[in-house]
């Protein structure tokens, strides 16, 4: 069991960071004005941000029904929020230093193949006016290369029961690397059964409950092998995500299979950074010159709605296996295994 249970999270993790090389290239867009830079960096990760709410919000229960006090479940699974076709491109405005001759772009979902783009800025340095142009290559998405068409989200969950019919509910993945890339989870939440304020219907296999859930995940990608940006050791990109969800399930649980339904409220709330110093060269009238960027790109973003949730769940004594699918703005496909005692 022991080994089926760090194969299964072995895969998890390995399909999300398996692609993170793929990020490399983002960093060009630091080549044009930090404001056209930000607005390429908004456009291009938006969708990711997105991915990464929609799927910590996801999966949290496989039924309505709670555990007997102090009785235990893990749960190990994966969430994959699909991107819908309008956000696997976005159209940059407000750019003053680059044109865009398609006048749209890939997002990180987007289709694959670099586009170059020409700059023209100038800055004042020192009291002079320093005028930069030149050509940078923005990556295409990454459409083509990841199995689902996005990148899954892997979670560990364990589950007590606790008092008054109330199950407590913990995430928790350690920083753990993978291909330069590092992924980290944490999240807390309550389930709580109602059947028992219904007198004689607590008897049926029916099961009524209400959750509460707040997790962040943090997905780090290591910049200071590029080439690009000078040697500096603390480049990075960090991708964070605090989200929260409410949902109110109900469930037919039978000896063998639990088939169950909710409705809810997800939010949450993004961060993109590019972080770390960066010297970047250009050659100005026939001159050598480097510019230097510290913690250059910083957004936020946010992204929440309503959901609902049908799913089904397979009994087989201890071992349950479940998978469901969450009707929302990325709709989101969730399955896996979970070890479930009293």
């Amino acid at each position: 069991m022991k080994n089926l249970i760090l194969s299964i999270l072995t895969l998890l993790l390995s399909i999300t960071s398996a692609n993170a090389q793929l990020f490399d290239g983002i960093e060009n867009i630091l080549l044009t004005s930090t404001e056209d830079a930000r607005i390429l960096a908004e456009g291009y990760t938006a969708p990711l941000g997105k991915t990464l709410t929609y799927a910590l919000n996801s999966g949290w229960a496989t039924s309505a029904k709670t555990h007997k006090k102090l009785g235990f479940g893990l749960t190990i699974g994966g969430a994959a929020p699909f991107v819908p076709d309008a956000d696997k491109l976005f159209t940059p405005t407000g750019l003053n230093s680059l044109i865009v001759p398609s006048g749209s772009l890939p997002t990180v979902f987007g289709e694959g193949g670099d586009q170059e783009l020409s700059f023209t800025f100038s800055e004042i340095v020192l009291g002079n006016e320093i005028e930069y142009e030149g050509k940078l290559s923005f990556p295409g998405g990454l459409k083509d290369d990841l199995p689902l068409g996005t990148i899954p989200a892997p979670f560990v969950q364990a589950s007590v029961g606790v008092v008054f019919d109330t199950d407590f509910l913990v995430r928790f993945i350690p920083k753990m690397e993978i291909q330069g890339s590092t992924f980290s989870l944490t999240g807390f939440g309550l389930k709580h059964n109602i059947m028992q304020y219904f007198g004689p219907l607590d008897r049926l296999p029916l099961n009524v409950s209400v959750l509460a859930a707040i997790s962040k995940a943090t997905f780090e990608y290591d910049l200071s092998d590029s080439n690009f940006g000078g040697n500096s050791s603390n480049r990075k990109m960090t991708f964070e995500a605090d989200t929260f969800t409410i949902q109110a399930l109900a469930s037919i649980d039978l000896p063998i299979i639990s088939a169950f339904a909710g409705l809810g409220y997800n939010s949450g709330d993004s961060q993109f950074d590019v972080s770390g110093d960066y010297s970047i060269p250009y050659t100005v009238s026939g001159v050598n010159i480097s510019r230097v960027l510290e913690d250059p790109i910083s957004i936020d973003s946010d992204a929440s709605g309503i959901m609902g949730i049908i799913g089904a769940r397979l009994n087989l004594m201890f071992l349950k296996i479940f998978a469901n699918y969450t009707i929302q703005e990325y709709n989101t496909l969730t399955a896996g295994i979970s070890f479930n005692f009293r």
